[in-house]
């Protein structure tokens, strides 16, 4: 029985409303690679509690050419002894690396651009030893964006979300980390259906280096949903995604790496409606079979996964929402009648064996401008009872940790931030209690100390965090913390 069932039993919230989904439909296809690794949940970020001879983290990367202001890797090292890495710098043409030395309880952020104004630049970083997280900081005036970076290559990835409407752009960055070459073919969905373009298959990776890829020029030019999927037949590649959005209803940028499987259930903890706001969940059924799928809210004014005065007539434990084979589905959820305005957290949940890609979609116009913000899901094997924020949080940030917890028992959080003197607990942030099944946001208290933070329960937990935009700019970003797997 999966955690969403021992949270909210058999009842769901019944989508399917006029209005409130859009489905695109393409020819059946099944991801071999995909279907080989359903169950594993590699590839996603996350952080070892086991010791290693060493770490990698691939990072998704930076467009110089998009004209960023800088972009940069930060390396937090939360022990009591300094920790060497190599970071190295990948492009199409040739491969730069340098030797750092990150002191014990700091942080050392590393120039990843180093002076290109063109092309995109990938860094990776090896860590000698299991200590020490990773992630990835791009300064822009269209907004700020801090990345996760991952520690596992895949065969196989996904994306759900791409966007390429009124002049938005998006590239697909394929990265080859190893010392052999690695090919990939790459297909995507649009509203008319799949595509494999003949020059995107068979598509050659020279060791040790990126590739980008302009999914406008591919052949989704003017597009406001674009699925992709890539798939390695020689060898295992990190794919990232880089978006502009320049209208059609968004505005901002966003970098990420991609999703390696397909999963059953996704969490996600800063999900937002409102007169201002719109709100989706994408889901991509990757697989030569329709799917079923559920979805829970969690928050203010919302009981046993469902709005408090839900009607009967628009919720039953049969409802379900179906994701023909091979289809996109955006659940707009700010078109849910009964579904209370405000921040709340979700769960999209599959029925029997069914596979998905779902990513979160967030505008919102305030203060006369207005942004866009796109993440992951986090799948249920990460959901754990310590996380890291490997680049710590602004302090004063308000509403900069939303917390879920996923379990029927009530809990307590404490928030920690390393520093000088190693870890120690936030003020007014020890032994917070969480009940079962609901969601919190907390505030940064002024003059917290600089640095990694993590975040301890006593119950299992899904974190993400609301991040700034820098430059005065109106809304945040969201991105996930890191678990730290003790399975």
């Amino acid at each position: 029985m999966n955690i969403l069932r021992r949270i909210v039993g058999t009842v769901f919230i019944a989508a399917a409303l006029g209005g409130v989904i859009a489905v695109e439909r393409r020819q059946p296809v099944l991801s071999d690679g995909a279907s080989a690794v359903l169950n594993s949940s590699s590839g996603f970020p996350q952080v070892s509690a086991g010791s290693r001879i060493s770490t990698s983290w691939f990072c998704p990367g930076a467009a110089g050419g998009d004209g960023i202001d800088s972009a940069s890797v930060v390396i937090s090292n939360p022990s009591d002894g300094e920790i060497t890495a190599t970071v190295s710098f990948l492009t199409d043409t040739a491969e730069e690396s340098k030797t750092v030395v990150v002191a014990a309880r700091s942080q050392l952020a590393i120039d990843a651009l180093r002076g290109r104004t063109v092309g995109v630049v990938v860094p990776i970083i090896e860590i000698i030893g299991s200590v020490g997280t990773v992630e990835q900081n791009i300064v822009f005036a269209a907004g700020d964006v801090t990345s996760q970076c991952v520690s596992q290559t895949s065969s196989t990835w996904y994306f759900a979300d791409g966007f390429t409407a009124e002049g938005s752009t998006e590239r697909l960055v394929l990265t080859n980390p190893f010392p052999e070459s690695a090919v990939a073919n790459i297909s995507f969905t649009t509203s008319e259906g799949r595509r494999t373009p003949a020059n995107l298959q068979g598509v050659i990776l020279a060791p040790r280096t990126s590739k980008s890829i302009s999914i406008n020029e591919a052949g989704a030019q003017d597009e406001s949903s674009v699925a992709l999927e890539i798939q390695a037949t020689s060898g295992q590649i990190i794919a990232s995604r880089i978006e502009h959005y320049l209208g059609g209803g968004r505005l901002g940028y966003s970098a990420t790496v991609g999703t390696p499987t397909p999963q059953s259930e996704w969490w996600f903890t800063s999900g937002r409606t409102g007169s201002s706001v719109t709100e989706k969940l994408v889901a991509y059924n990757p697989s030569d079979t329709d799917a079923q799928v559920t979805v829970s809210f969690f928050g203010v004014g919302i009981t046993n996964g469902m709005p408090l005065d839900q009607a009967a007539s628009a919720a039953s434990p049969s409802s379900a929402l179906t994701i023909p084979a091979g289809a996109v589905l955006a659940i707009k959820t700010d078109d849910i009648a009964d579904l209370p305005k405000g921040d709340h957290a979700m769960v999209v949940s599959s029925l029997g064996n069914a596979r998905l890609v779902v990513e979160h979609v967030l505008s919102q116009i305030t203060g006369g401008s207005s942004f866009t913000a796109v993440t992951n899901g986090i799948p249920t094997d990460l959901l754990s009872t310590k996380w890291r924020v490997p680049s710590g949080l602004a302090n004063g940030a308000r509403n900069a940790l939303t917390i879920l917890n996923t379990t029927a028992i009530e809990g307590t959080i404490t928030v920690s931030a390393v520093g000088p003197g190693g870890e120690v607990p936030l003020p007014d942030l020890v032994n917070i209690p969480i009940g079962a099944a609901s969601v919190i946001s907390l505030d940064v208290p002024l003059g917290a100390t600089d640095g990694e933070v993590v975040v301890t329960s006593t119950v299992d937990l899904a974190i993400q965090r609301r991040t700034t935009r820098g430059h005065g700019l109106v809304g945040f970003g969201i991105v996930g913390a890191l678990p730290v797997r003790q399975k």
